[in-house]
C-alpha cells in the first residue's frame, strides 16, 4: 500500500497506466487463453465423439447390410424345394431357379411315399395337380397334395396346374397353401418361395 501512495504521481501517469494496462491485460489474456484451451478440447472431444458414433453408425449400417445379404444367401442355400411332376424333364423351373440361385431345388416325376427323403427334406413342395399320386391317390396330384400337407404340417404345400381345377376340388384345394397355374411366370414361383422361405 506504501508503494501505491508514494508513487500515485508515476503510477498514474501515461507510463504507468500503460505498464499497468499491460500487466492486466497479460493476466487476462492468459486466463483467457487457458479457457480457450480448455474449450478447444472439448470440442475436440466432442467432435471425436461425433465421428467415432458416425463411423459406429456406419459400420452398423455396412455390418446389417452383410447381414442381410448373408440371410438373403442363407435363406437360398437352407430352403430345399421339391417339384413333383410327371412331365419334370420338361418344366424348366428348375433349371431356372437355381440359376437364381435357389440350389437345392430336385424335381421328380412322383412321389410313391410320403415318407420319400426327398419330401422328408424339401421345405417347399410344388405339386402338379395331374398325372402324379395316381398309385395312391384318386385325385392324383390335388389328394398327393393334401396328403402331404396333412402329414407335413410346417411345410409349404403349393399346387399347380396346365388346367384350371373345378368345384369338387375345392375341399381339398383349402388344405394346401398356394396354387398357381403351370404357365405361371418364373418370377410368380420365385415369389412363393420368398415368401414362404421366411417360414
Amino acid at each position: 500500500m506504501d508503494i501505491i501512495t508514494n508513487n500515485y504521481e508515476w503510477i498514474f501517469s501515461g507510463i504507468g497506466v500503460l505498464i499497468f494496462g499491460w500487466i492486466i491485460t497479460f493476466f487476462y489474456n492468459k486466463k483467457s487463453s487457458s479457457y480457450k484451451e480448455n474449450s478447444d478440447l472439448e470440442i475436440l472431444r466432442t467432435g471425436s465423439n461425433i465421428t467415432i458414433n458416425n463411423n459406429l453408425t456406419d459400420s452398423n449400417t455396412l455390418v446389417s447390410k452383410k447381414l442381410e445379404k448373408s440371410k438373403g444367401k442363407n435363406r437360398k442355400n437352407d430352403c430345399h424345394i421339391l417339384f413333383i411332376d410327371d412331365q419334370h424333364n420338361d418344366f424348366k423351373m428348375v433349371s431356372i431357379l437355381k440359376k437364381a440361385g435357389w440350389n437345392n431345388t430336385k424335381a421328380i416325376k412322383d412321389l410313391t411315399d410320403l415318407d420319400d427323403h426327398k419330401a422328408v427334406e424339401a421345405s417347399i413342395i410344388f405339386v402338379d395337380i395331374n398325372g402324379v399320386g395316381t398309385n395312391m391317390f384318386e385325385d392324383q396330384g390335388l389328394g398327393l397334395a393334401a396328403a402331404l400337407k396333412d402329414k407335413y404340417p410346417q411345410k409349404t404345400i403349393i399346387l399347380y396346374s396346365a388346367e384350371p381345377t373345378g368345384n369338387r376340388f375345392n375341399k381339398k384345394l383349402r388344405k394346401v397353401d398356394e396354387s398357381l397355374p403351370k404357365n405361371a411366370e418364373p418370377y410368380e414361383f420365385i415369389s412363393l418361395i420368398e415368401q414362404y422361405s421366411h417360414n
